[in-house]
Formats: structure tokens, C-alpha cells, sequence
């Protein structure tokens, strides 16, 4: 037996709120992480032209670390790799919270103003097709 809260709209609306919001965090992350897997695209373009004795410098935790090209340039490889592997997975993350928010949303009747106004115009074009005729 569902409870009265199941069916409460404020309830409702404030679940699929909640929802739309994991939904813009992720995908506010998704974003983060994408610039930042673009500026490590640039380092290693930049880094594989040079020869690995050079002189390089690496930020570690507010600390600048001298190292050579040929240390460096594994290190952000694999960072590089490692933020890729992560974009994908919250890409999968969101797609199944932005499934589940858009079922929820379907199963509890939710529509945007324009949603409604739109299915409002339509209901109104049909009904003058109907009278019309």
C-alpha cells in the first residue's frame, strides 16, 4: 500500500528537482573535467617535441618539481588516460539520472510551463480541426 507522501505533489516536484540537479552536477563535471583533459592533451603535444633530458617543471600540490621531459611525460599520460576512463563513466552516470529523472518526470505527469503551453496550443489546433470539419 503506497503512502499519502507517494502521491504528494510537493513531494513530487521537489524529488524531480533534486533529480534535475544531479543531473546539471554531473554534468557540470563532466565539463570540469573535460578542460582539464584538454589541457593535458597540450602538455603532452607540447612535451613529446622535446628531447627527454630537457629541464621540466611539474605543479605538485601548490609545490613547483623540477624534472626531466622523459619523467614527466608518463605522469601525465596517464593522468591524461585517467580523466578520459572518468568522463566516460559519469557519461554513463548521467545518461541512467537523466533516464530515471525523464521516467519519473513521465510517470508523475511533469511539464515545464512551455510543456504545457505547447500541449495547450496543440489541444486548441485540434479542437478547431474538430469544429471545422
Amino acid at each position: 500500500m503506497s503512502s499519502t507522501k507517494d502521491h504528494d505533489p510537493e513531494v513530487i516536484i521537489n524529488t524531480y528537482k533534486q533529480m534535475s540537479a544531479e543531473c546539471q552536477q554531473t554534468a557540470l563535471k563532466i565539463n570540469e573535467l573535460s578542460q582539464e583533459k584538454d589541457s593535458h592533451r597540450l602538455v603532452i603535444e607540447n612535451l613529446s617535441k622535446l628531447e627527454p633530458e630537457r629541464k621540466a617543471f611539474r605543479l605538485i600540490g601548490g609545490v613547483l618539481v623540477q624534472r626531466t621531459v622523459g619523467e614527466i611525460l608518463p605522469i601525465v599520460q596517464t593522468n591524461y588516460e585517467g580523466i578520459k576512463e572518468l568522463i566516460s563513466k559519469l557519461e554513463a552516470n548521467l545518461a541512467t539520472k537523466d533516464k530515471d529523472r525523464n521516467d519519473y518526470k513521465i510517470l508523475h505527469g511533469i511539464m515545464s510551463q512551455d510543456e504545457r503551453e505547447q500541449r495547450m496550443k496543440s489541444e486548441q489546433r485540434m479542437m478547431s480541426a474538430v469544429k471545422s470539419n
